[in-house]
């Protein structure tokens, strides 16, 4: 059962009005225009965040904790919250966090991954770490709505998490052959190689390119990729991890495979 005894019939009104108006973020505009004065609008925040009937996001933003729920046995969606944080910003939920996600790994991430196009930093709501990862404008692609809570949530999809999974791989470089292996008859093929195609970065397309290659891609999906790689002259070593530059040299992917 929820303890109303604590809460003012103010701090109740405002609580019970943004349940009402169906509203999870509690901003200090949204309380203003209730009460009016600004000094009684901070002090009935300050007074349901230490209730702990508001979860502060960040200056000015909170999170309602439900009023009927019991005190400690309540915590808000992480993908919500990562996008009640962003706000109008264009971002993503992605990385290893949606590693575990799509079944690319077991390991439970203990930090909410959220891509953007304006901001780095991280924050801790609910004892959930979540970090903000700033972004190219050239990699905000490959990107699906999903419904949780009535709130539209940004992730990437499937294919745009192995490209990030390329770029950004957990363990061992082993495991992103062991993921492409696993999931190449699970994907849309060609749009992941149009996804790898637009990534900006040449290493993880000839990284990924030489991959296929080995699982027996069809040389009429991969000659696409292979054309985005022009007149490079660039040697790439397959595995970043390894300080060697020593292997065979694979022209067609202009990869050094030092393993």
């Amino acid at each position: 059962m929820a303890n109303y005894s604590s809460l003012s019939k103010d701090e109740l009104y405002l609580i019970s009005r943004a349940e009402f108006e169906k509203q999870k973020l509690i901003t200090t505009e949204f309380t203003r225009k209730l009460f009016i004065d600004s000094r009684k609008t901070a002090n009935i925040l300050d007074k349901l965040t230490r209730k702990g009937r508001l979860l502060q996001l960040e200056r000015g933003k909170y999170i309602l904790v439900p009023i009927k729920a019991p005190y400690q046995l309540w915590a808000p969606n992480e993908f919500v919250i990562a996008k009640l944080l962003m706000g109008n910003t264009p971002y993503y939920i992605g990385y290893f966090t949606m590693y575990h996600y799509w079944g690319f790994t077991e390991q439970v991430p203990q930090t909410i991954f959220i891509l953007n196009t304006k901001k780095s930093g991280a924050k801790i709501v609910g004892n959930i770490k979540y970090q903000t990862v700033k972004i190219d404008e050239r990699k905000y692609y490959g990107i699906k709505e999903v419904q949780i809570e009535n709130e539209n949530i940004c992730i990437s999809d499937k294919e745009r998490t192995l490209v990030d999974f390329i770029y950004n791989p957990i363990g061992s470089f082993e495991n992103i052959e062991t993921i492409l292996k696993n999931n190449l008859e699970h994907i849309n093929l060609k749009k992941f190689i149009q996804y790898l195609i637009l990534f900006p970065v040449v290493s993880v397309r000839k990284r990924a390119g030489y991959l296929l290659d080995k699982l027996d891609c069809p040389d009429s999906i991969l000659l696409r990729l292979k054309k985005t790689l022009g007149n490079e002259t660039t040697y790439t070593v397959l595995d970043p991890s390894n300080p060697s530059r020593k292997g065979k040299i694979k022209r067609e992917w202009k990869i050094i495979v030092n393993r």
